[in-house]
């Protein structure tokens, strides 16, 4: 029994020793890898604006007793590039505006730059923006690309003329013609005058001018101022007022 003891015994330390050998071994063997087993990843995006770098370092050390673990991140960049439209926020004066200013603005290069400046001096000043269309080069397109972008100062627009409207013209004649008062052909001749004279008197409109003119042709003229008062539509009191204003005229009374 005491052999049997002594050989367990034995087989045991044996096997304990092979474990811390091999333990030994392993970690020495581990500890002494070089260091291979660091991963680098890089990831470029297929983008034009945008660069990306990613970039991970690992390094892993075991021990018999613990494990770390270090991760790295090195970088990662992102850069966007913008090229500003440069009339996005140009505002000029173009009557002061040199020629570096003026070629900021869409489509204006050094020439017409100059071109600018040379209708500027000659004419003394834009006195709308509308005019830099008379600049030599300077059309409606381009215009239409910088007028948001230019101004002046109290501009100046002519007013519009009016057409004369067709059938309401004055006639030159009717304008010239003088048109009597009552006053100035008083006394009127009942006898001889006309009809736009005869409505010049007071009660008397076209109706009773007429009547006065058939009166006459069909009496051989008026023979007193009474006779007023055989015509249609005139009152006594009318007739009375029409007195103070006319005439007979017994010389130049109607045959």
């Amino acid at each position: 029994m005491k052999k049997d003891a002594s050989t367990i015994k034995y087989l045991l330390f044996l096997l304990l020793s092979a474990a811390v050998i091999g333990a030994a071994v392993f970690f020495f063997h581990i500890t002494d890898m070089p260091e291979n087993t660091r991963n680098t990843v890089t990831i470029i995006p297929k983008t034009e604006d945008i660069s990306t770098e990613y970039t991970r370092t690992s390094r892993i050390s075991t021990t018999s007793r613990s494990k770390t673990t270090t991760r790295k991140t090195t970088s990662h960049t992102s850069r966007t590039t913008a090229v500003p439209t440069t009339a996005e926020f140009v505002r000029l004066d173009i009557n002061s505006a040199g020629a570096d200013d003026l070629t900021k603005l869409k489509g204006i290069g050094e020439v017409l730059a100059q071109e600018i400046i040379s209708y500027r001096e000659n004419s003394g000043r834009f006195r709308n923006i509308e005019e830099i269309m008379n600049v030599k080069g300077i059309g409606e397109s381009i215009f239409a690309d910088i007028r948001d972008h230019i101004y002046v100062i109290d501009p100046i627009y002519n007013e519009p003329e009016e057409e004369p409207v067709i059938g309401d013209t004055p006639d030159v004649d009717q304008e010239t013609e003088h048109v009597p008062s009552l006053e100035e052909v008083s006394p009127v001749n009942i006898n001889t005058a006309e009809r736009d004279i005869l409505m010049l008197l007071p009660h008397v409109d076209e109706e009773i001018a007429d009547r006065i003119i058939d009166f006459r042709e069909r009496a051989g003229g008026f023979r007193n101022e009474y006779e007023l008062l055989l015509i249609d539509g005139l009152s006594r009191s009318d007739a009375a007022e029409i007195m103070e204003y006319i005439t007979i005229g017994y010389a130049e009374k109607a045959p």
